[in-house]
C-alpha cells in the first residue's frame, strides 16, 4: 500500500517497465488508451510520492500542493472516463453498445468530482500508511458507488476473460478500500488498481499471441483477440 514516499517510489518505478513493454505491444491506435493504464499509474504513484515528500517536509509546500491536484485530477476525474472508453474502444463494434453506458455515466461523474474539486482549496491529511484527500466533494457515498459502476462495470461485462478478470480484482480491491477505508479510498485503491495494471500487459500480451483464446459465448470478430 501507500505506507510512505519510498513505497510509492518503489511501485511506481516498478510499474514503469511494465508500462512501457504494454505500450510496445500496440498495434492500433484504438488499444493505445487501455495499453497506456500501467504507466499512467506509476507516473501516478510518482506523484503521490511527492505528496508524501511534501507531508515529511522534504519538498516545499507549492510542490506538494500542485503534487496533489495532479494526484486527485487523475484518481477523480480522468479514470472514471478513461477507463470505460479504453474498454469501449477495445471490444469489437457489436460489443460496445453494452459499454457505452458506461462511458456516459464516467463522464458524468468525472464533472461531478470536477467541481468537487474547484468548490474548495484541496487539503491533505496524512494517515498511518495512507494519505486523506479532502475536498468539496459532497454526497461522497453516491459518487463512489457510481465510480465503481462506471469504472469496473464494462470490464465486468466485456468479451474478454483476461479484462473480466482484471475487473473482478479491481471490483474487490474498490469495494474493500470503500468500506474499511473509506477517509483514504482514493490513495489506496489507486495504488491496488496500478498493481492489477499489470494484467493490462497480460491482456495485450494475449492479444498478440494467441489466436482468439477468450471470447466469452461470442463469434469473434477478426480485430478481436484474447
Amino acid at each position: 500500500m501507500c505506507f510512505s514516499v519510498q513505497a510509492d517510489l518503489v511501485a511506481g518505478a516498478a510499474l514503469v517497465p511494465v508500462g512501457v513493454l504494454s505500450l510496445r505491444e500496440v498495434k492500433r491506435l484504438d488499444e493505445l488508451p487501455f495499453a497506456a493504464l500501467p504507466l499512467l499509474f506509476a507516473l501516478h504513484q510518482l506523484v503521490e510520492a511527492v505528496v508524501w515528500a511534501g507531508i515529511d517536509g522534504d519538498v516545499g509546500a507549492g510542490w506538494a500542493h500542485a503534487a496533489a491536484l495532479v494526484y486527485l485530477g487523475y484518481a477523480l476525474v480522468v479514470l472514471p472516463t478513461l477507463v470505460p472508453l479504453s474498454l469501449l474502444l477495445l471490444e469489437p463494434r457489436r460489443g460496445r453498445l453494452r459499454i457505452s453506458p458506461f462511458v456516459l455515466l464516467g463522464l458524468v461523474v468525472s464533472v461531478a468530482l470536477l467541481l468537487g474539486l474547484l468548490a474548495q482549496p484541496v487539503g491533505v491529511a496524512p494517515h498511518p500508511h495512507a494519505v486523506e484527500y479532502q475536498t468539496g466533494v459532497t454526497h461522497g457515498l453516491w459518487w463512489a458507488v457510481l465510480y465503481v459502476v462506471a469504472v469496473i462495470g464494462p470490464a465486468l461485462l466485456s468479451g474478454y476473460r483476461s479484462i473480466v478478470v482484471f475487473g473482478v480484482l479491481n471490483l474487490v480491491g474498490l469495494v474493500g478500500a470503500a468500506v474499511l477505508y473509506q477517509s483514504v479510498f482514493a490513495s489506496l485503491w489507486c495504488v491496488y488498481a496500478a498493481l492489477v495494471s499489470v494484467l493490462v500487459l497480460v491482456h495485450m500480451i494475449r492479444r498478440r499471441r494467441l489466436r482468439d483464446p477468450e471470447r466469452l459465448g461470442e463469434t469473434a470478430w477478426p480485430a478481436a483477440r484474447a
